[in-house]
């Protein structure tokens, strides 16, 4: 095969599957980026303008473009309404 490299993005177990797939044929270099949906979590005890400035740059860093991108957020119950 005239393949140099099998690069791949998405779910684990389909990586998994490259991966097998890779070490069973002729050892193809493979890059795998699974899972992501990193979450930014937010506790009660932190300092909220930051924590706002610091969610806000990993969700828009780089335009969103990045693989750990904050795309998911959870905030403490008890600071939510302030928060948001």
């Amino acid at each position: 095969m005239d393949v140099d490299k099998v690069a791949f993005t998405g779910s684990t177990e389909v990586g998994k599957m490259i991966k097998e797939a890779a070490g069973k044929s002729n050892l193809k270099r493979v890059t795998l980026e699974l899972g992501g949906k990193s979450p930014c979590i937010v506790f009660a005890d932190a300092d909220l303008d930051n924590a706002v400035e610091f969610a806000r740059r990993g969700l828009f860093y780089h335009q969103g473009q990045c693989c750990i991108a904050a795309s998911r957020l959870f905030v403490e119950e008890s600071i939510y309404d302030e928060f948001v």
